[in-house]
């Protein structure tokens, strides 16, 4: 059987990934996790996202994960009392997601759908913020999350 350039990637990617993921855990590089609602036009979801606060979760961020579950994802929390502007790398990263930039209060001020996979170039927010929420690909189009609609849980809207 031979494999095309296509399954062949995809292979290939799955073995780095585990390889990350072998890498994390030798490193001690752990997530703790938060129960995060967001409320939009069609009603509360409940999603459980890990919570990167440090800078070598941050760097890993989801770069190790072979999916994400349509109710989990990963929350960058920066400092509440230091909002500041966000920059979110999917270098390494080979699934698809959808980015949220969170401020303290949980009021959502940018929803980016879809972003790019694999990108040299980082996504930065537009203006200052406490987090950034990574969520699986589809889910803002999903349930109409949009800017202005509200995060509670995991530090934020008051949590």
């Amino acid at each position: 059987m031979n494999m095309g350039r296509r399954e062949f990637l995809l292979t290939a990617g799955l073995v780095a990934a585990a390889g990350a993921a072998r890498r994390a855990e030798a490193q001690g590089i752990t997530f703790q996790k938060a129960d995060l609602t967001i409320t939009s036009q069609t009603g509360t979801h409940r999603f459980t996202v890990d919570v990167a606060t440090n800078e070598s979760q941050i760097r890993l961020g989801l770069r190790h994960r072979r999916e994400i579950p349509p109710d989990g994802g990963l929350l960058i929390l920066q400092s509440a009392r230091a909002p500041g502007r966000i920059s979110v790398s999917t270098e390494g990263v080979a699934l698809p997601l959808d980015l949220l930039f969170v401020a303290h209060d949980g009021t959502i001020t940018e929803v980016r759908p879809w972003i790019p996979t694999n990108a040299v170039r980082p996504i930065v927010s537009t203006r200052p913020v406490s987090a950034a929420l990574q969520l699986a690909g589809g889910t803002t189009v999903r349930y109409r999350i949009l800017a202005g609609d509200k995060v509670v849980g995991g530090g934020l809207g008051g949590s």
